[in-house]
């Protein structure tokens, strides 16, 4: 999804196609004449001992010209770099659009925590709306096509007016509380959901947590404590765990079920949000948030 064709003669560019594109297939055509590249070779004195010892090719001249006479030739261009932000957010936006299409899902789940790597991830989803609105708005047919599929529309269904309501039809967004959470994460959550236009939904896991300790309990007959409260290191780490894994269960579980409450029977795809530094260093748990379906940022 990250590059692009350019049509380059003597060292100077004259075409350049879409660096980040939602088509299947894109043609980048310029109009050159072949005769600067013999004329720019001969002036090249580097390369006359090669051309000497090389064998000339047959050539055969046929009256078919592939340009009209009156063909004006490409001007030399300036190559368009993106900035790295844009790359960031162009790149996993176009992939996330690719993988939804070819999943035969119908949109994306996330945990939103209102932390910077859930809400970057979310705002990829945001972004990929609105490149593919975009692309819709354009005449792009298969992308079109894609998007009524994607979104289950009839042929006399309407497209999204915006991405805005685009998200709000294909992304599923979930503040996922504990009695650890904080006021301000919550509302930095909502805040974002409603900004992008998510679906968003907030519950609290705290009687989920509560059975799996009750299990715990009833099994070894002891209670753990987290280490604020006198206990060690060992009960801190799976206290601390166990939430963020019950917080994977809930995921695939309102994942599955989500449509199924607008009367759908299909599913959505869990996005995990766990960055690619932590991946690498061994910082985050497992089978947290970070077991996804797929996780754009990791």
């Amino acid at each position: 999804f990250d590059g692009c064709c350019l049509v380059a003669i003597n060292g100077e560019f004259v075409a350049q196609g879409s660096q980040f594109t939602l088509a299947d297939v894109e043609v980048t055509v310029a109009t050159v004449d072949l005769d600067d590249v013999t004329s720019f070779r001969a002036n090249r004195g580097s390369r006359g001992p090669q051309v000497e010892r090389a064998e000339s090719y047959p050539r055969c001249h046929i009256p078919v010209f592939i340009c009209q006479s009156t063909s004006i030739l490409s001007p030399v261009i300036s190559i368009n770099y993106h900035m790295p932000e844009e790359e960031i957010m162009y790149g996993p936006s176009v992939w996330l659009w690719d993988y939804l299409r070819s999943s035969n899902m119908s949109g994306f789940f996330l945990p939103l925590s209102g932390g910077i790597d859930s809400s970057s991830t979310a705002c990829l989803v945001g972004s990929m709306c609105d490149m593919v609105l975009h692309a819709c708005h354009n005449g792009n047919s298969q992308v079109i096509a894609d998007l009524r599929r994607v979104m289950r529309l009839r042929s006399n269904d309407p497209l999204p007016a915006t991405a805005h309501e685009m998200v709000g039809k294909l992304f599923t967004t979930c503040y996922m509380a504990s009695s650890n959470s904080s006021v301000e994460t919550k509302r930095r959550a909502e805040t974002l959901a409603s900004q992008i236009g998510s679906r968003h939904i907030t519950l609290s896991i705290d009687d989920v947590v509560g059975s799996c300790l009750d299990v715990f309990q009833d099994t070894t007959h002891l209670v753990p404590k987290f280490k604020v409260h006198g206990g060690s290191n060992s009960e801190n780490l799976a206290l601390q765990n166990v939430q963020a894994r019950s917080r994977m269960v809930l995921s695939y579980l309102f994942a599955q079920l989500m449509p199924w409450t607008d009367d759908k029977s299909d599913s959505l795809l869990v996005l995990g949000s766990a960055n690619v530094d932590e991946s690498l260093y061994g910082y985050f748990t497992k089978y947290d948030c970070s077991s996804a379906d797929i996780n754009p940022i990791g």
